[in-house]
């Protein structure tokens, strides 16, 4: 089996493969021309969760990221980005946020002293912009994507970047769902969604399944059929008759790497979001999240 060269070159516009790390990391690869190399990830690599790159892994990624005049959106109580330029958003203040985390028994202490209070979800209420804004775990909340990301582009500067952590939907609770298509974005976009739908309610609070990452791995996408229980669907519909009009914290989106980056480039070609170059970074073998950059530069003149 091979894969014809036309849909090789789309795919490695997908996914950033660092030649020089892969064949470094993989002494079974060593012996390969550039060419195999490309051919041998998007045939066996990527499903296999070899790391595309350095930046594949969390820790990686974030060792490249600069805090200077940046933004870290939802730190909660472990903030990924520190620093007298380091900014912080939440829909939570401060003390809120230390009370919950106190009640989920997690260091309080750690949470930092949020800059701007989001009272309606979105980021209004930042009044400059920023060379860097990160989110870890964030963009799969967001009821309208195209939104979303026109609000975050619209705070960062010219050149600056949106430094994304996004779970894996293939490895994580949300495994036995499918995943999210640009028809699923654009359809949210149009409706102006601020709220999550019935159907985001029922597939968190009814379809999920367990989290661990390293079990999904073993599994291999053969989860086994799970009956739906009627009792789990019961709770989410009465979950959401009693909350239908108020903001619950659930998953909108399931992407996986090769899945937003398509999406992401569909909306940058479109010209629907304010970024001109995207670099993704594919799975890790046993995590359940993967990293990617949006950057708002120029396109280049046709």
């Amino acid at each position: 089996m091979t894969i014809p060269a036309e849909i090789l070159e789309r795919l490695s516009g997908l996914i950033a493969l660092d030649l020089t790390f892969y064949r470094d990391v993989n002494i079974d690869l060593r012996g390969f021309s550039d060419e195999a190399l490309y051919l041998h990830y998007f045939m066996h690599g990527y499903r296999e969760g070899r790391p595309s790159s350095a930046q594949a892994m969390r820790e990686g990624f974030l060792a490249r990221l600069t805090p200077n005049r940046a933004l870290e959106i939802g730190p909660f109580c472990n903030p990924c980005l520190r620093g007298a330029d380091v900014d912080y958003l939440d829909v939570f203040t401060t003390e809120e946020l230390q009370q919950k985390a106190t009640a989920l028994e997690f260091d309080a202490a750690g949470v930092p002293d949020i800059d701007y209070v989001s009272t309606d979800r979105t980021m209004r209420c930042v009044d400059k912009t920023y060379e860097l804004i990160f989110s870890s775990h964030n963009l799969e909340h967001q009821p309208d994507l195209i939104g979303h990301l026109c609000d975050v582009g619209d705070r960062l500067e010219s050149g600056g970047r949106l430094a994304l952590i996004v779970p894996n939907a293939r490895y994580c609770f949300d495994a036995a769902l499918p995943l999210s298509s640009i028809s699923d974005v654009f359809e949210a976009h149009a409706a102006g969604r601020d709220l999550h739908t019935l159907t985001s309610i029922i597939n968190t609070r009814a379809l999920s399944v367990h989290n661990d990452a390293a079990q999904h791995w073993r599994e291999a996408g053969t989860l086994p059929f799970r009956p739906t229980d009627p009792a789990r669907v019961a709770e989410a519909l009465t979950f959401y008759d009693n909350n239908r009009d108020n903001y619950n914290d659930v998953h909108a989106w399931r992407f996986d790497p090769l899945a937003l980056a398509d999406i992401l480039n569909c909306l940058i070609a479109l010209d629907r979001i304010p970024f001109g170059r995207l670099v993704c970074n594919g799975p890790v073998r046993d995590r359940l999240e993967f990293t990617l950059t949006l950057h708002r530069d120029a396109r280049p003149e046709a």
